[in-house]
């Protein structure tokens, strides 16, 4: 049985006629028409009678009308304890590193604080293999740099976020904004579709700058020693080395202008089910990560939907 029909009757019941119980119901007199139609077919009565201007129940509508009230208060009750349902079960996120090393810690700290009977699974992966995870049903929700608009996708904004061309103290001095040179350092980076590192080293072939040589390293904090030490240059979201060059540990050296900068998201696919887990996941990213504003917009939300609108051309002519 269709519970649009039961929930017709009771608004007719109580209001005393189809127009209003359509205004009740939002929806046009001839639906509710339709409904009732419908429900006495079903059950083989007349619900009905008018009398004067007043629809008013038949004897068997009355008789019918104590097992439609309980199974009207059943389906509240269904409604309320759906609302009232807490987050629980497995929650499956794929972060891509520096957005797991610098920004997700107080994520994950709130989460636990407010959904002690959810489990998560956290994986940190490559940008791109986050998008087909996402795809694949291989995870439920996932925090990284976007490439645009994904038609795939239902993405919730986290902000933009400049990066940055690190060095130590001593090796600050070079010169990355002048042409046609080989530099003595190497690039201290993580996999070879890492989103800053393509950004990187297409402006260096743009300037026809060579190195001497890559190193690869998954771990951020690795990196940030590594570079310390004076091992060679890295290229990250500022964020990740905001506390080394405050202490004097790293220098920021001069490279674009304006900087690069990357749109991080949290994701999931347009036809997943939003679990109270996953909503509260979300909600949790938004205010940690995205610093959302009363009312819903980010502090950089006007950037945000420039970027949306618009790849990055360096990314984009990477990524094909």
């Amino acid at each position: 049985m269709d519970l649009r029909r039961l929930e017709a009757l009771n608004a007719v019941v109580d209001e005393g006629s189809f127009e209003k119980a359509a205004r009740r119901l939002c929806c046009a007199q001839s639906t509710v028409t339709f409904q009732i139609r419908q429900l006495e077919q079903e059950l083989g009565l007349q619900l009905f009678e008018k009398v004067g201007r007043r629809m008013r129940l038949t004897e068997a509508g009355h008789g019918l009308m104590p097992q439609v009230r309980e199974l009207a208060r059943a389906l509240d009750g269904l409604h309320a304890a759906a609302r009232r349902e807490e987050p629980r079960g497995l929650l499956r996120v794929a972060v891509g590193e520096t957005l797991l090393a610098c920004k997700l810690p107080e994520v994950l700290r709130r989460f636990r604080a407010r959904a002690p009977e959810a489990r998560l699974h956290l994986q940190s992966l490559n940008c791109y293999v986050i998008r087909d995870a996402l795809l694949n049903g291989a995870a439920d929700v996932g925090v990284f740099y976007s490439q645009g608009p994904d038609a795939s996708l239902s993405q919730e904004s986290l902000g933009d976020f400049p990066l940055a061309l690190v060095a130590a103290p001593q090796s600050a001095d070079m010169d990355f904004t002048r042409p046609d040179q080989k530099l003595p350092t190497s690039l201290i980076i993580n996999e070879p579709q890492c989103m800053f590192r393509l950004f990187f080293e297409n402006t260096l072939r743009r300037r026809n700058i060579s190195l001497n040589g890559t190193i690869e390293l998954l771990s951020i904090e690795s990196i940030k020693s590594c570079v310390a030490a004076d091992l060679g240059i890295s290229y990250l979201p500022r964020f990740c080395v905001e506390r080394e060059l405050r202490e004097g540990l790293l220098r920021e050296l001069p490279f674009v202008e304006p900087a690069h900068t990357l749109h991080a998201v949290c994701a999931r696919h347009v036809n997943k089910a939003q679990s109270p887990a996953l909503r509260l996941f979300t909600t949790l990213a938004e205010e940690c990560i995205g610093g959302v504003l009363p009312g819903g917009a980010g502090p950089d939300s006007r950037l945000a939907d420039r970027m949306q609108k618009t790849p990055p051309q360096d990314l984009t002519a990477a990524s094909r």
